[in-house]
């Protein structure tokens, strides 16, 4: 008596890609787990998306043309904030993929089709499915708008219309009749502070507002203060207080004003200054990480802060500066990405090719580093070409949940 043979487990689609749950074999690609069933699920706060797509841009000098070499190969990943990497899909690589948002828990991703190392600012948002693949509009937002910031509970702002703006809640949005800009959110994510993208006049508008993320409610400061300001955010507090960092044309003078939680109260902090000082250290604190501790870009004096992006980063903590430095000697330069539960996500250059990147999580208290997105291990990106300064890319975008 015979017994028909099991049938063999495909792995590949007819492209050779490989499927959903299993892992594409690459030189080119970091290691990774496949993707359990209600792996996404699982994921929360600190988990983070990444895309990778392996190439090298062909280089025009004026001894004729350096060849480039073409992406073979697209996956997207989950990876855990200790760094664990599952493999979530193997797509196309003739149609790159850039991620904007994510969501833990969630099974979708907000992401545009464009060339990751000159992405489309008119490319429009898509929604990605993580568990096939598929692609499909996004409706919930006017034509042109951008995601500027993904915040706790499925919530986004939506920003870079002409004339609006907008807060999404699970698919339902709320506009805005100015295009407010996604500045900074609260450390409970209760609050988020935007600027106006548009001139304006102090005596219309401070030029900074906060939006109640469970409510919608925007306010701008200027209802909070009878005289004319001109305002930034300078920094979060512990119990969702912010200190703004303002201009007052009357008195040709910055002062330091504290906006109570739900933009009820606003009140002129006169022991503090957000003006870096003449000469030494200062971090700018973009990032709040704990009580008393925020982060952010790092200048060692007066001269180093002229610079449009200071290369460094560092920690704001009992009113001393300490510079951080990512555990990779091949790195020019830094910059802080997301602040969650105490972690930093830090997303560093390569002093030979600034277009390569790879991605970091630090924890604050234990002073520890952890890889999140390395380079291509072999290929390409790692030769002669890359190495002197041919726009290239591995890691192509991440995006943190928060």
């Amino acid at each position: 008596m015979s017994f028909p043979s099991p049938e063999p487990t495909l792995t590949t689609d007819a492209n050779g890609r490989a499927l959903p749950g299993f892992v594409t074999v690459s030189a080119e690609l970091p290691a990774a787990q496949r993707a359990q069933d209600g792996l996404l699920s699982e994921t929360g706060p600190g988990w983070s998306l990444q895309t990778y797509r392996p190439q090298v841009e062909p280089v025009t000098t004026l001894d004729g043309v350096t060849g480039g070499f073409p992406a073979t190969v697209q996956t997207v990943y989950a990876v855990s904030p200790d760094g664990k990497r599952y493999q979530l899909l193997e797509l196309d690589p003739s149609k790159p993929i850039v991620i904007d948002s994510w969501t833990a828990g969630e099974s979708v991703a907000y992401v545009r089709q464009c060339d990751p190392l000159a992405c489309d600012p008119t490319a429009p948002p898509q929604l990605l499915d993580l568990l096939t693949g598929d692609l499909s509009p996004v409706d919930s937002v006017a034509t042109g708008m951008r995601i500027g910031a993904t915040i706790a509970g499925s919530h986004r702002w939506w920003q870079t219309g002409s004339t609006q703006s907008a807060l999404e809640t699970a698919g339902h949005s709320s506009t805005y009749p100015e295009n407010w800009l996604a500045a900074s959110v609260s450390p409970d994510s209760a609050y988020l502070a935007v600027v106006r993208g548009d001139t304006f006049s102090p005596y219309v508008s401070s030029g900074l507002a906060i939006v109640d993320v469970a409510t919608g409610i925007l306010t701008d400061v200027a209802t909070l203060w009878p005289e004319p300001l001109n305002c930034t955010p300078f920094r979060w507090r512990v119990d969702n207080a912010l200190d703004l960092s303002c201009y007052d044309p009357s008195r040709a003078t910055w002062r330091v004003f504290t906006v109570g939680p739900g933009a009820k109260v606003m009140k002129e902090n006169k022991a503090a200054t957000a003006t870096p000082p003449a000469t030494g250290p200062w971090v700018a604190p973009n990032f709040f990480v704990t009580d008393g501790v925020w982060a952010g870009p790092y200048t060692a004096g007066a001269a180093e802060r002229l610079a449009p992006e200071p290369s460094t980063i560092g920690l704001a903590r009992n009113a001393k500066f300490v510079q951080l430095s990512v555990p990779d000697a091949t790195v020019g330069s830094a910059r802080i990405v997301a602040s969650i539960e105490g972690v930093l996500y830090v997303e560093a250059t390569q002093a030979n090719n600034l277009s390569l990147n790879t991605a970091w999580a630090y924890d604050v208290a234990s002073s520890r580093w952890t890889e999140l997105g390395s380079l291509p291990p072999a290929g390409p990106t790692r030769g002669l070409v890359a190495t002197q300064g041919s726009p290239a890319s591995g890691l192509t975008s991440w995006v943190i949940a928060p």
